[in-house]
């Protein structure tokens, strides 16, 4: 007959609480095969430490074992890429509580589970998410040391008060060697999963698109200015410039139709672009620092003009910036950009008539009407003034805009005359194009929300904005914002005045910015924002650079000597520390609470002159007195039985002993 090696009851039981707890945050990304499956695992090994179930056979393991992999391959289509890998790990680790006879089967599971811990940081790297972590270290170390343990199965608590301890002494150093070692790479730097859906502005502008984002108040990203914010009439964030137009749907111009050997795009280190002369800077540059949250595109947003400076960035042709890889983690970007400017003064002559095309049997009325007011005005600015005029006296801003047919322009302009944004951006540059003057739509994202307690803008999704960028001769690319013409208060207030309608975040009812008119839900909002920011920046964001400034700041010079004698000091601080806590503890009087209770027994058997010598054994001692007190043989023999037991045969008997010596009161004899 085979011997199977118990594993300790309380190992066991922290490390299926430890399991549980790493796999649950993964749970919303495994496909639904793999969870039943990890789970089925999960109950049968619980079930055979109660011993009501056997361990499963062999045929059944492989048959689970199959159906995880068919459920992989249906789930994601292939196993390469990092959430099919990580749902291999999980189901891995899941089969192996399946067999795990041996002490070093445990060890195996324990290892396995603080790799998938460690995974999650590929997911999420909030303050929560490193809580969690905490907890989940926490929570395997735990059942690592219970495996280890030969008497800790019976107090559970200890083993994780001793954990805790441990960890708790080991987080200086950790805090030490996070600062002084070399920044090889985060494990979250990893390219993150294919399946995440994008996020914010897409690559099109239809009718409708901006709407649906109002709803969201997840956050697009954050800015720090090095000096004064700018007005928010000037916080226009460019992130897309849409040329082309099918009648309904704007979208990028071609690489082809803005250069003839189709090379758009200068990536920083790259000798000058011929096109990068056309733009002409003016006044002071504003610098500042922007935090993007992942949106897996490679466009970034930026004040115009932006000047090229990270590595791994690069300038378009129509001047705005992208990154050479799409953002598939929180990237923090350091920017110049000039809000006085001029571009492209001069239009080449089919640049013109690309920015001027539209397309055939889509919106005739427009078209006609446009004709008409250009052919009245004296100038290009009289016949734009006039457009704006209309737009301000007739129109009307709403999150809830009526819905357009075939030719949208003509509905809108001459029928709705209702809209959002991008309404307004894409008919007021068809007006414009009709008109003959080149025009284009940007989109992006306008304003920003203030955070008072650090000073920075915070822009969320409901702040993407579309608007119109007009080519004037002599003065170049200008921005026109027709939504500034119909509703000042959204560039001025950046949506404040319509927070009371209805559709606004309709899709986020517990968002807590719909309550920011609260004072108290409004000061907590920031606060924790002003808190995730700075690990956002100093802790996910602690680079090389950033690393060399604070070391510089705290010895003075950075060198292999003044690091590895900083090293020495603070492991030397908390070794002594530790010491001194073991010294302390060494010193102390037993805290167990049964050892407690029999020095009590002996002290009241001291009161009767029975004093317990320094090298006497219990059962010595307890022969002694009964020798003398006979009439004390009961009791005295009961608790020094049950005290030898408690420590030679780990019985486990606190409430019955305690009750014991509390009943024992002996008197004296009287002469």
């Amino acid at each position: 007959m085979k011997l199977i090696y118990q594993i300790p009851r309380n190992s066991l039981a922290w490390l299926l609480m430890a399991f549980a707890t790493v796999v649950a945050p993964h749970i919303s990304r495994l496909p639904i095969w793999v969870s039943v499956a990890t789970l089925i695992c999960f109950i049968w090994r619980i079930q055979v430490h109660r011993g009501l179930w056997a361990f499963p056979p062999r045929w059944f393991k492989l048959i689970l074992a199959a159906a995880s992999m068919a459920g992989l391959f249906v789930g994601y289509g292939s196993l390469a890429g990092l959430e099919p890998m990580v749902a291999l790990l999980i189901i891995g680790t899941s089969f192996k509580l399946l067999e795990m006879y041996q002490r070093r089967d445990a060890l195996i599971v324990i290892y396995l589970a603080y790799l998938i811990a460690a995974t999650q940081l590929l997911f999420s790297q909030t303050i929560a998410s490193g809580a969690y972590l905490f907890v989940m270290v926490l929570l395997v170390s735990t059942g690592l040391i219970g495996l280890n343990q030969s008497e800790g199965y019976k107090h559970p608590i200890r083993s994780l008060r001793l954990t805790t301890v441990l960890l708790l002494q080991a987080l200086p150093l950790m805090l030490v060697l996070f600062a002084v070692m070399p920044r090889l790479g985060a494990l979250w730097s990893v390219p993150l999963q294919k399946h995440t859906a994008t996020t914010g502005v897409s690559d099109s502008m239809s009718p409708g698109d901006f709407t649906q984002l109002a709803k969201s108040d997840k956050l697009a990203f954050r800015v720090t200015f090095k000096d004064q914010v700018p007005e928010p009439s000037q916080r226009y964030w460019r992130g897309l410039v849409f040329s082309r137009f099918d009648g309904r749907t704007w979208k990028q111009a071609d690489p082809f139709d803005y250069q003839r050997d189709g090379i758009v795009v200068r990536w920083q280190g790259d000798r000058p672009k011929s096109w990068e002369s056309l733009i002409e800077t003016q006044g002071n540059p504003i610098n500042y620092s922007l935090i993007m949250e992942p949106t897996q595109q490679i466009w970034l947003y930026a004040l115009a003009t932006p000047v090229l400076q990270e590595t791994g960035t690069g300038i378009t042709r129509d001047f705005r910036l992208v990154s050479q890889t799409p953002l598939q983690k929180r990237t923090q970007f350091n920017l110049l950009s000039y809000l006085r400017h001029r571009t492209e003064v001069e239009l080449a002559p089919w640049r013109y008539r690309y920015e001027t095309r539209l397309p055939t049997a889509y919106n005739p009325e427009t078209i006609a009407l446009a004709k008409q007011w250009r052919a009245a005005a004296p100038s290009d600015s009289a016949y734009i003034q006039r457009v704006l005029n209309w737009f301000n006296q007739k129109f009307s801003y709403t999150l809830s805009p009526p819905a357009l047919g075939k030719h949208s322009v003509d509905d809108f302009l001459l029928s709705t005359q209702s809209g959002f944004c991008e309404h307004f951006a894409s008919s007021f540059t068809v007006m414009m194009r009709a008109a003959g003057i080149p025009a284009r739509v940007v989109v992006g994202y306008q304003g920003g929300e203030l955070n008072p307690y650090q000073n920075y803008l915070l822009v969320h999704q409901f702040d993407a904005h579309a608007w119109t960028e007009v080519w004037l001769k002599g003065k170049g690319w200008v921005r026109f914002d027709p939504t500034a013409a119909v509703a000042p208060e959204r560039i001025e207030n950046s949506l404040e005045q319509l927070f009371n309608q209805a559709g606004f975040l309709s899709d986020s009812p517990m968002a807590l910015v719909r309550y920011r008119n609260i004072p108290w839900i409004n000061t907590l909002r920031l606060q924790m924002d002003r808190i995730n920011y700075a690990w956002h920046r100093w802790v996910l964001g602690y680079n090389t650079e950033i690393q060399t400034n604070f070391l510089r700041s705290l010895l003075g010079k950075v060198s292999p000597l003044r690091i590895a004698l900083a090293c020495l000091v603070c492991g030397g601080l908390v070794m002594t520390f530790v010491a001194f806590r073991l010294l302390v503890t060494t010193r102390k009087k037993p805290t167990d609470p049964v050892v407690k209770s029999y020095q009590r027994f002996c002290r009241k058997l001291g009161r009767l002159g029975f004093v317990r010598k320094k090298q006497e054994t219990p059962s010595a001692f307890a022969e002694r007195v009964i020798k003398k007190r006979p009439d004390l043989t009961e009791p005295v023999q009961t608790i020094t039985t049950a005290f030898q037991n408690y420590l030679y045969h780990e019985t486990d008997m606190d409430r019955e002993f305690h009750h014991w010596v509390a009943a024992f009161k002996p008197k004296k004899h009287r002469l």
